[in-house]
């Protein structure tokens, strides 16, 4: 199971092609999410007005939409463009990992890599245009450029990659200090002897890179330095968002609890190998194992949770997985014990690899499948969208047929409507709607059905869970 000389080479690229067998196909399967289509308002924005304004009220820092709008715009106006940029960032996590060869050996950070390709809520959130992939991808790329560029003789460029990095995290999430705390306390808990301890020039260098490209990403290229002060103010708004937890609050035990359903591999292999790197003395494993339970316990304190935060747990854990692995196939082992651990491995990978493709590719809009499966957007809603489309092309104004949405809840409609020009989006019942397509919520389309004037065909799908359409199509004048 230790890599030969002829297989190094291609273990990275062999964690590649698995990572991204599971993320780039059918990116467009799954309806948008409705933190998706909230994005998508400020993607097109940016493509259609070349506007942006970071708003520290809500929607998160501009990294995902300026890099959503250039895969949109080098590919074109699709949900597979849309979503390309996070399932890209998302396969290039694991063979990310291979680059911490040197301190987790390299069958350590061959079965690190292994697990992050396969894991279950890596997958499933990678195919999301939402925050938490680039997050995630992000803070290994930090990670890494800290150990390669810390060492003794180490590439300034390293450290340099994850300055920028470090300033991406600042521009995606609000949550970027509570990563750095987490990787703080790993560095202390690894203590003085840990050779990769980064010197004071070189964490200059990185905080340095750091603020130019926080600040570069805030301000538009510095032509709104006011941003800026948006940027700080916000840290302080998500901070009361995450105490207040506004819908969102959930008990400590949430984190571990879909570790344990959803991310058992991880989660075992994590605990073999923290106990391990105590048993033994590895410095680098204390790091790991810091950093795994700071960022569970940051994260379970906080009332604020939703699923996809747990990836920030994943993260740690699969690299600390790594220091379990590497013992139980060090060459100096038994033959027998090698084959075992590689067994081992094998099937709690295969365990993960087919618990990733139902949900990924199955039972993705069924709650009841996991709880990743998060106040997602239904299947039926992409059958709302085709029958529309079905009816503009009988019309002949076609795509300029009118459409008026009577519904507080109707994200991600926005983005598949996104070339009708002629929607009008009301978000409650009017006293005369008109048009030849009216959407209402179920619950208020009783109230809308008796102000509509002429012959309307009355039909209903489902958005989301507890949130129901119907469709009035016009039929006679």
């Amino acid at each position: 199971m230790v890599p030969s000389r002829a297989s190094r080479g291609l273990a990275p690229l062999g964690l590649l092609a698995l990572s991204a067998s599971l993320r780039l196909p059918a990116l467009d399967l799954r309806p948008l999410h409705h933190d998706e289509g909230s994005n998508a308002i400020f993607v097109l924005r940016l493509l259609h007005e070349g506007a942006y304004r970071y708003d520290p009220t809500n929607y998160h820092g501009p990294v995902l939409f300026y890099l959503s709008a250039l895969a949109i715009r080098l590919f074109g106006a699709a949900t597979i463009s849309l979503r390309l940029a996070p399932a890209a960032l998302g396969a290039l996590i694991a063979p990310l990992a291979w680059c911490l060869r040197g301190e987790l050996g390299r069958a350590g950070a061959l079965s690190a890599g292994a697990l992050l390709a396969v894991s279950p809520s890596l997958v499933y959130y990678a195919r999301d245009d939402i925050h938490e992939t680039y997050f995630v991808a992000f803070t290994l790329l930090l990670f890494v450029g800290l150990v390669r560029g810390g060492r003794e003789g180490g590439s300034a460029a390293w450290m340099l990659a994850g300055g920028a990095a470090a300033g991406a995290l600042l521009a995606t999430k609000e949550t970027a200090p509570v990563t750095f705390g987490c990787l703080a306390i790993g560095t202390l808990a690894a203590g003085r002897v840990w050779p990769g301890r980064p010197r004071p020039a070189r964490l200059a260098l990185l905080a340095g890179a750091a603020l130019l490209v926080a600040a570069a990403s805030y301000s538009r290229l510095f032509t709104e330095p006011e941003s800026l002060r948006d940027a700080w103010r916000g840290l302080g708004v998500w901070g009361h968002r995450a105490l207040a937890a506004e819908g969102h609050e959930k008990p400590w035990w949430y984190f571990p609890m879909i570790l344990g359903r959803e991310e058992g591999a991880a989660l075992l292999a994590g605990v073999a190998g923290g106990v391990l790197a105590l048993r033994r003395q590895d410095r680098f494993g204390h790091l790991l194992a810091a950093w795994s339970l700071a960022a569970l316990a940051a994260y379970s304190a906080i009332p604020y949770k939703t699923p996809w935060l747990v990836l920030n747990l994943i993260l740690p854990l699969c690299l600390l997985a790594g220091v379990a692995f590497q013992a139980a196939l060090a060459r100096e082992r038994p033959a027998r014990a090698r084959r075992a651990a590689g067994a081992l491995l094998a099937l709690l990978a295969s365990g993960s690899l087919l618990r990733a493709v139902d949900l990924s590719f199955v039972r993705y809009d069924d709650p009841g499948a996991s709880p990743l499966v998060y106040v997602q957007t239904r299947r039926d809603a992409l059958r709302l969208v085709s029958r529309i489309e079905e009816v503009a092309t009988r019309d002949p104004e076609g795509r300029s047929v009118g459409i008026q949405i009577l519904s507080p809840d109707y994200l991600p409609l926005n983005w598949y409507l996104r070339d009708f020009d002629n929607v009008g989006y009301f978000g409650k019942p009017i006293d005369r709607p008109e048009g030849s397509m009216i959407i209402a919520r179920s619950d208020a389309a009783d109230e809308v059905a008796t102000r509509l004037e002429g012959v309307y065909r009355r039909e209903e799908y489902d958005l989301r869970p507890g949130v129901r359409l119907c469709l009035f199509v016009r039929e006679g004048p």
